[in-house]
């Protein structure tokens, strides 16, 4: 049976976790006979992908590279978004994907005119022009967007062989800042929504979080496809694996410095949890709390980098060397994006089963930080 390491940094997903989402997002499919796609950007495990594939319809890819890999080890029906394609990509990439997303109407023509011998299906992103993201980093809807056409420039005419509708503003909001999106649609280009076949909603549905409102989902969805006939797709992300992954680390050394007492830890903040820094966001960690009681400690990486650490959480009993520091929430957005930075050793990846038992699903060594170079 496989065990845990208890000297080396890993992370930990969560397979009871991820099947608890999965149902959430099966209820919603049942009530509404939507498509439901994994946004690979987010999670890209694809020795989960069995796991996934139960409920899930298929992948949207954003490089040639995550299409293959959906290709090669999820079955399905695949889309395709870019916010430019490039020619180098084609023709390789119309052997995984089916359904490609423009970006502008320049795109439009790129994707129309290729050579392959496959019959794609055709989509373009709009601009809602409605800003729902708390973060600017992540709100696609500003008028200087790079992301998507604004209605306005379509000038009433839905171009000819395009056949869906894609659109995504949302960052981890609820089905309220859906239906205005839909109804700033309808508003600014129901010419769209009329000449289409299916519309993709995009992702940043927090579907897997307790409070969402999954009667009100399944209405919307219900009001796209009774009124303008649409077959509604969605692609959700972190509602995938939403609180299904854990960081682990361990204390390697205490800094004490100016009343400030820093765990230095076998991981870093950069490396291994890159949205704490770009976002930036202060996660969650078991037993520490964000308050005034316990015993302060800042909990700092590894690397050089002056500002690899994150935040001062309080223990209700002191850390010591050798301790574990378990981070929470660290499946999506996370182990797609680490990278290598000073060499440091990369966190291991483990499965946890239902039944209690661990799979290990990638370790990582020199040669993959030689490889890269």
């Amino acid at each position: 049976m496989t065990a845990l390491p208890n000297d080396r940094p890993f992370y930990l997903l969560n397979e009871g976790k991820i099947q608890a989402n999965l149902a959430r997002i099966q209820q919603v499919k049942d009530a509404t006979d939507c498509n439901v796609l994994m946004a690979l950007k987010a999670f890209a495990h694809y020795q989960t992908f069995p796991l996934l594939a139960q409920t899930l319809d298929g992948c949207t890819a954003s490089s040639l590279h995550e299409a293959r890999l959906a290709h090669e080890y999820f079955p399905g029906h695949h889309h395709a978004y870019s916010p430019a394609y490039s020619p180098r990509d084609f023709p390789e990439w119309t052997d995984y994907s089916q359904t490609f997303t423009a970006n502008s109407l320049q795109q439009v023509a790129f994707l129309q005119n290729l050579p392959t011998k496959h019959n794609l299906e055709i989509g373009l992103r709009i601009n809602p022009l409605q800003r729902e993201a708390s973060n600017p980093l992540y709100d696609p809807s500003s008028p200087q967007s790079r992301l998507g056409v604004i209605a306005k420039h379509l000038k009433s005419q839905w171009p000819k062989g395009v056949t869906g509708l894609h659109m995504h503003n949302l960052c981890e909001n609820d089905s309220h800042s859906l239906e205005r999106t839909i109804e700033s649609i309808e508003r600014d280009a129901p010419f769209a929504l009329e000449a289409c076949e299916w519309i993709n909603l995009g992702g940043g549905h927090m579907i897997s979080q307790r409070d969402y409102d999954l009667d009100h989902l399944i209405q919307l969805i219900d009001h796209l496809q009774k009124t303008y006939s649409l077959r509604v797709i969605l692609e959700p992300g972190a509602a995938i694996v939403w609180e299904a992954g854990s960081l682990h680390a361990h204390v390697l050394d205490i800094v004490a410095q100016d009343e400030v007492a820093t765990a230095l830890l076998d991981i870093s903040i950069t490396a291994h949890m890159p949205d704490c820094i770009e976002m930036p966001y202060t996660p969650q960690v078991r037993e520490g709390r964000i308050t005034d009681k316990g015993c302060r400690y800042r909990l700092g990486g590894n690397s050089c980098l002056a500002g690899d650490f994150v935040g001062d959480y309080h223990f209700e009993h002191g850390l010591f060397i050798g301790d574990e520091v378990i981070f929470l929430d660290m499946a999506h957005y996370t182990t797609v994006k680490t990278h290598f930075f000073n060499g440091l050793h990369h966190p291991s990846v483990y499965l946890q089963h239902t039944d209690g038992s661990y799979t290990c699903l990638k370790t990582f060594d020199y040669t993959d930080y030689q490889s890269r170079l």
